[in-house]
C-alpha cells in the first residue's frame, strides 16, 4: 500500500493530507488545493506532489519563496520527518502508517487499549456508492423489482425504503456536477421503480423548463417531451401527480398512449422550484403505484437538495475565482461586491467619469541596465508593493503595471464624489513611501530613485476590453491620456495635475502654479498645476 504524507505546520493549526499521485498547489488564495492565509504566501506559491518515495516541492515562483535547510530552493524532495518553509509558515512532512488515515483515530485506538477495552468485531465501512449498493441487495428491493416486483410485505418494504433513501442522500449529495446528479438520478429511479421511461427537465433563468435527460430503461436517449399541462400544474402548485394519459414523441410526430406516469417537482430551499422528475410506462403490468408516487417525491427532495448545494458550490467557486482575479486590482471590498454581480464578467462598459494617476520611475532604462535580472525583479516588487499599498489605502483601483510605471483610477466601476480627493492624497503619500524606500535601500547600498506623477480628472470609457478567454477591466481615453502625458512632463518628485482635476476638488489642497504645457493631440497649451507635498 502506498505510504501517505501529511504536511503539518510547526504550530499544528494546519494539517494537509497529500495523497500519492495528486499534484496540489500551495497558495494563499481560499480556492487553492492547500490554502494557507498568511500574507508571506503568494496567491500560487507551491506545486507539492506526494508518491510511494517521499514528497516534491516546486516553488512556483513566489515572492517571498521556499526554503528547504534555509536555503531556498526552486524545487526539492522532502521524506518523512523533512522541514520545509513557504514565505514565513514552516511546515514539517510525516509520514502516516498505510493502516492508518488520521492520527488522531490512531491515538484514540491507543487509548482504548491502554483502558483494558478489548474489541470483540471490527468491520470496514463502504463509501456511499458501495453502501448503496449493498443496501440494495441486502434489502430485498432490488431483488424484487428484477424479479418483477416479487412479494414483499408493505410494511418491510416501507422500512427498506427509508433506508434506501439515506443511502441514496449520501450518493447524491457526493456527486460534484449536474451532468453527474442526472446521470445517478436516472439510474436510482430505475433501480428503484418498475417504469420504462425517467426524464428530468429543469427551469433555466428564464422560468422555461428545460430537459436535461430522458432515457428508456434500455439506455436510449429519447427526445421526449412530457405534457405542458402537466408540467406546469407540478410546478405552480408544487404537487406531485399521478395520471394516465399520452406523451409526445417528435422524432415520430405523434403520441404514445402511457398506461401510467408520475411527476414529481424538485423543490429546493425556501419552496424554489428546479424543475421537474417525470416516470412512465407502457406496459400493463409495470404500473406506477401510490406507493411509488410517495417514494418519488421523497427521491425528488433529495435531488432538488443536491442539485442546488451543487450549483450554490459552483456559485461559490465563481465568485472565490473572480474575487481572487480582482484583489490584484481592487480593494478586497470593491472586489467582493463586483464578485457578486454577476453581470462583472460581460464584455462592453460604460462612460464613466474618473480620476486618473500615472506615476513612473525617472531614469529608469539606464537604472535597469546596471542591475541584475534578479535585482531588477526584486527592486520592481518591492517598489510596486508599496505602490498598490498606497493605490488601495485611499480606495483606488489599480489598473495596470506599464513597465516600471503604475497606472491607477477612482470612479470606476464605483464612484465616489472625493475621488479626485483621495487620487491627490495618494499621489503625496506615493511620494512619502518612496521616500521611506530610498533611506532602507541607501543603507542598504542599494540605487535610490525619483518618481514623477501625472493626475487627470474627466470622462473616460470603462469595461471589459479583450476576448471570453482574457478580459481586462481598464479605462481608455482624453483623460487617460492627459494624465500620461503630464506624468512624462513630471519631475522627480513633482505631482503635476490638470485644470479639471484641480476643479473637482471637495476638499482643500496646497497647490502651486506651473508654466502651461504643450500636449501632445492638444492644439494649444494646457494649463498645468503642481500638488505641493
Amino acid at each position: 500500500m502506498p505510504m501517505t504524507y501529511r504536511l503539518v505546520s510547526t504550530d499544528g493549526n494546519i494539517q494537509f493530507e497529500l495523497r500519492p499521485g495528486m499534484s496540489l498547489v500551495l497558495g494563499r488564495a481560499l480556492n487553492s488545493d492547500l490554502p494557507v492565509l498568511d500574507p508571506t504566501i503568494s496567491r500560487r506559491h507551491a506545486e507539492v506532489t506526494a508518491d510511494a518515495t517521499g514528497v516534491g516541492v516546486r516553488d512556483l515562483g513566489s515572492s517571498n519563496g521556499t526554503f528547504v535547510g534555509g536555503a531556498r530552493v526552486g524545487s526539492a524532495r522532502l521524506s518523512g520527518g523533512d522541514s520545509v518553509m513557504f514565505g514565513k509558515v514552516p511546515f514539517e512532512v510525516r509520514e502516516l502508517s498505510p493502516m492508518l488515515v488520521d492520527d488522531a483515530s490512531a491515538e484514540s485506538v491507543r487509548r482504548v487499549a491502554r483502558a483494558g477495552t478489548t474489541i470483540i468485531r471490527s468491520i470496514p465501512v463502504p463509501d456511499a456508492d458501495q453502501a448503496l449498493e449493498q443496501a440494495l441487495r441486502a434489502s430485498g428491493v432490488q431483488m424484487a423489482i428484477d424479479e418483477g416486483r416479487a412479494s414483499v410485505p408493505p410494511a418491510e418494504r416501507d422500512r427498506l425504503k427509508l433506508t434506501l433513501l439515506l443511502e441514496i442522500s449520501k450518493a447524491l449529495t457526493r456527486t460534484a456536477d449536474v451532468d453527474s446528479l442526472m446521470e445517478k438520478m436516472v439510474l436510482f429511479t430505475f433501480r428503484l421503480l418498475d417504469v420504462g421511461h425517467v426524464s428530468i427537465l429543469l427551469l433555466d433563468d428564464t422560468q422555461e423548463l428545460v430537459p436535461r435527460i430522458a432515457r428508456t430503461r434500455a439506455g436510449e436517449d429519447l427526445p421526449i417531451t412530457i405534457s405542458p399541462t402537466l408540467a406546469s400544474t407540478v410546478i405552480a402548485r408544487k404537487v406531485a401527480v399521478l395520471s394516465d394519459g399520452s406523451r409526445s414523441t417528435p422524432s415520430e410526430g405523434g403520441t404514445v398512449p402511457v398506461r401510467n406516469a408520475a411527476c414529481a417537482p424538485l423543490i429546493a430551499s425556501e419552496g424554489r422550484v428546479l424543475g421537474v422528475l417525470y416516470v412512465d410506462s407502457l406496459t400493463p403490468r409495470a404500473r406506477v403505484s401510490d406507493e411509488d408516487l410517495d417514494f418519488l417525491v421523497s427521491f425528488a427532495g433529495i435531488g432538488a437538495v443536491a442539485l442546488d448545494n451543487i450549483r450554490s458550490a459552483e456559485r461559490i467557486r465563481q465568485e472565490a475565482r473572480i474575487r481572487d482575479n480582482f484583489e490584484r486590482f481592487f480593494t478586497p471590498n470593491l472586489a467582493a461586491r463586483i464578485a457578486a454581480a454577476p453581470e462583472a464578467l460581460g464584455l462592453g462598459g460604460e462612460r464613466r467619469t474618473v480620476a486618473v494617476l500615472f506615476a513612473d520611475i525617472r531614469g529608469f532604462t539606464e537604472l535597469a541596465a546596471r542591475m541584475a535580472p534578479d535585482a531588477t525583479a526584486r527592486f520592481l516588487t518591492e517598489y510596486f508593493s508599496e505602490m498598490v499599498e498606497v493605490v488601495f489605502r485611499h480606495g483606488g483601483t489599480l489598473d495596470k503595471f506599464i513597465g516600471d510605471a503604475v497606472m491607477a483610477q477612482w470612479g470606476a466601476p464605483i464612484s465616489a464624489p472625493d475621488d479626485a480627493d483621495r487620487a491627490v492624497e495618494a499621489a503625496r503619500d506615493m511620494l512619502r513611501a518612496v521616500d521611506v524606500l530610498n533611506e532602507r535601500w541607501r543603507r542598504e547600498q542599494r540605487p535610490e530613485i525619483l518618481v514623477g506623477i501625472g493626475l487627470s480628472y474627466g470622462e473616460a470609457f470603462a469595461g471589459y476590453l479583450g476576448s471570453e478567454r482574457r478580459l481586462e477591466y481598464t479605462i481608455i481615453g482624453d483623460t487617460v491620456n492627459t494624465a500620461s502625458r503630464l506624468c512624462a512632463w513630471a519631475e522627480g518628485g513633482e505631482i503635476l495635475l490638470s485644470t479639471s482635476m484641480r476643479d473637482a476638488f471637495t476638499r482643500e489642497h496646497a497647490l502651486g502654479d506651473r508654466a502651461p504645457l504643450t500636449l501632445r493631440g492638444k492644439a494649444a497649451p494646457v494649463p498645468v498645476f503642481r500638488a505641493l507635498r
